[in-house]
C-alpha cells in the first residue's frame, strides 16, 4: 500500500477556489481508499502555489515558506472531524519559490460530506484567509470487487517511495505519468490466489478510445488489497483531454470493476514556419477546402483554442491567403491534438463553433469573435451561470463559473452588457491567469452610490458562491 505519511512534493499545481480573496493560491484534492477492518480512508491533498506565498531566509541561508492550515469535514452542516497544522515548505537553497503540498487523512463512514480548508500565510502581516471547499461522497462498499480512486504520483526523493503528484495537468516538461490505485474484494470474488487482469490505459476523453499504444495489461492475483502502480512515458502524448482508465477483468474477460481519472496534457508541436510548404504533409481531409475565404474563416475560428505561436501563424496564413499553406496549417493544428483522427477532432470542434455562432454572435461579430464565444470555445460550457441580464439597479451582468477551466480549478468569468439594446456581452474580469483581470469590476457593475452597499454585497455573493 502507499506510504501516505510521507511529506509531499508538488510536481504540478492547479489553483482552487478563492471564496475569500486571500493571497495564497492552492488546490484542494481528495482521494478515497479503503482500510480493511477499519473503514474508508480519505486523503486530502492541499498544494500551495509557491509564488503566492511569502518566503524568508533563515540563518542557514535557506529559503522557506510557512502556512497555517485548518481542514474540516462537515456532514449536514455539522463538523465531524478536523485537522490543524502549521505547514512548512521544503528548504530551498535557490531563489525559486517552488510549490509545496501537505496532506491530511480522515477515516469516515459512508455518506455525503463537505471538505473545507482555510489557509493563512504565517509569514505575512495580512490576516486574510484563503478558503477552499469541495463536496465529498464516500461510497458504501458492498463486498464486491472495487477500485480506489486513481492517484497520480511521482517518485520519492530516493526513487523508491510513492508520493502524490498534485493536480491533473501534465505540461510538456513532464514526460512520465505515474499512477497508484488499490483493488479490493478480489479475494472474496476469486478465492485465494485467484487470477485476474488489470487493464490500464490512457483513453481519449472525447472518443473513449485508447490513445495510441498507451495500454498495459498486467496479470494479478487476488488478495485483501491489491496495489496497482504503473508508469507511462508520455513524451509523445499530444496535447488534449484524456482519461486514465483501470479495468479489472476475470479469466473469462468479464468486467469486474472500472475506474477513471481525467487529466490534461499540454505538449504542443514546435512549428517551424519555413517547413510548412506545399506538399509537406500530403493528402488529408483539408483538401476538400479550396476557397481561401472559407479557409481563413476556419482558421480564425480556431484562434480561441490556439497557443500564442499558433495564433501568430493563423494570422499570417489568413493574411497571405494561400490555400495550400492554410490547409497545411489546419491539418497540422488538428493532427497535433488528435493524431489518430484529426478530421473527427475538427468536425467536433466545428459543431461547437456553429453553436457559438448561433448563441453568442452579435452585430457584425461572429460568435467565436465575441468574448462569451471565446470563453465557451476555450474552456467549454460553464458549470453554473448567474444571469442578471434584467438588472435595473446595476449594470446587467453574468457570472460563468467553471469547476475546471483549462489547467485551473474553480474559476470565474464576469461579463457585462454595456448597451441594453444589443445582445453583446463584454468580458469584465476573470480569475483565470492570462485572461483579463480587472480589480475595479465590482465598482463598474455597481457605481458608488450612497445606497449601493446592499447591491454590491449581492453581486459579490453571486461571485463567491455561484449557484
Amino acid at each position: 500500500m502507499i506510504n501516505r505519511a510521507l511529506p509531499l512534493l508538488a510536481a504540478a499545481w492547479l489553483p482552487a477556489a478563492l471564496l475569500a480573496q486571500g493571497r495564497l493560491d492552492a488546490i484542494l484534492e481528495t482521494k478515497r481508499f479503503h482500510e480493511p477492518g477499519k473503514g474508508e480512508l480519505v486523503d486530502v491533498n492541499i498544494a500551495v502555489v509557491g509564488g503566492s506565498a511569502i518566503w524568508e531566509m533563515d540563518a542557514r541561508g535557506f529559503q522557506h515558506a510557512q502556512v497555517e492550515a485548518v481542514t474540516t469535514v462537515e456532514r449536514n452542516g455539522t463538523i465531524v472531524d478536523f485537522r490543524k497544522a502549521m505547514v512548512h515548505s521544503p528548504d530551498r537553497a535557490d531563489t525559486l519559490q517552488g510549490d509545496f503540498t501537505f496532506q491530511e487523512r480522515f477515516l469516515l463512514q459512508p455518506g455525503e460530506y463537505v471538505v473545507t480548508t482555510s489557509l493563512r500565510d504565517a509569514l505575512s502581516a495580512d490576516t486574510t484567509h484563503t478558503f477552499m471547499e469541495t463536496p465529498l461522497v464516500v461510497p458504501a462498499r458492498d463486498g464486491g470487487v472495487s477500485l480506489s480512486d486513481i492517484l497520480f504520483t511521482r517518485a520519492g526523493s530516493e526513487g523508491k517511495d510513492i508520493v502524490p503528484f498534485a493536480g491533473a495537468y501534465f505540461p510538456k516538461e513532464t514526460t512520465a505519468l505515474r499512477l497508484y490505485a488499490e483493488a479490493y474484494g478480489t479475494l472474496g470474488k476469486l478465492g485465494p490466489g485467484g487470477e485476474f487482469l488489470a487493464d490500464i490505459r490512457i483513453e481519449q476523453y472525447e472518443a473513449g478510445k485508447v490513445a495510441g499504444g498507451f495500454r498495459h495489461v498486467q496479470r494479478m492475483r487476488a488478495d485483501t488489497v491489491v496495489p496497482l502502480a504503473l508508469e507511462f512515458g508520455i513524451g509523445t502524448l499530444p496535447s488534449g483531454n484524456y482519461e486514465l482508465a483501470i479495468e479489472l477483468r476475470d479469466r473469462r474477460d468479464s468486467l469486474l470493476a472500472r475506474r477513471t481519472q481525467f487529466f490534461q496534457r499540454n505538449n504542443p508541436v514546435t512549428y517551424d514556419p519555413t517547413r510548412i510548404a506545399a506538399g509537406d504533409i500530403g493528402p488529408n481531409f483539408t483538401d476538400a477546402y479550396t476557397d481561401a475565404d472559407t479557409l481563413a474563416e476556419y482558421l480564425n475560428s480556431m484562434r480561441p483554442i490556439a497557443d500564442e505561436l499558433e495564433r501568430k501563424m493563423i494570422d499570417d496564413r489568413a493574411k497571405d491567403q494561400r490555400p495550400d499553406l492554410m490547409r497545411q496549417l489546419m491539418f497540422t493544428f488538428w493532427h497535433n491534438r488528435n493524431p489518430e483522427d484529426p478530421e473527427g477532432a475538427w468536425k467536433r470542434y466545428k459543431d461547437v463553433v456553429d453553436y457559438v455562432d448561433r448563441t453568442f454572435g452579435c452585430r457584425n461579430m461572429r460568435g467565436y469573435q465575441s468574448d462569451q464565444g471565446y470563453v465557451y470555445l476555450r474552456y467549454g460550457a460553464p458549470n453554473t451561470v448567474v444571469d442578471r441580464s434584467n438588472e435595473t439597479t446595476a449594470v446587467p451582468y453574468m457570472i460563468w463559473h467553471y469547476y475546471r477551466a483549462g489547467r485551473y480549478s474553480d474559476r470565474r468569468f464576469v461579463f457585462q452588457q454595456q448597451e441594453r439594446s444589443t445582445t453583446c456581452w463584454t468580458l469584465l474580469t476573470s480569475d483565470v491567469p492570462g485572461e483579463l483581470s480587472n480589480t475595479r469590476w465590482l465598482d463598474m457593475l455597481v457605481p458608488g452610490l450612497s445606497d449601493a452597499g446592499v447591491k454590491r454585497n449581492e453581486v459579490l455573493d453571486n461571485y463567491n458562491n455561484p449557484r
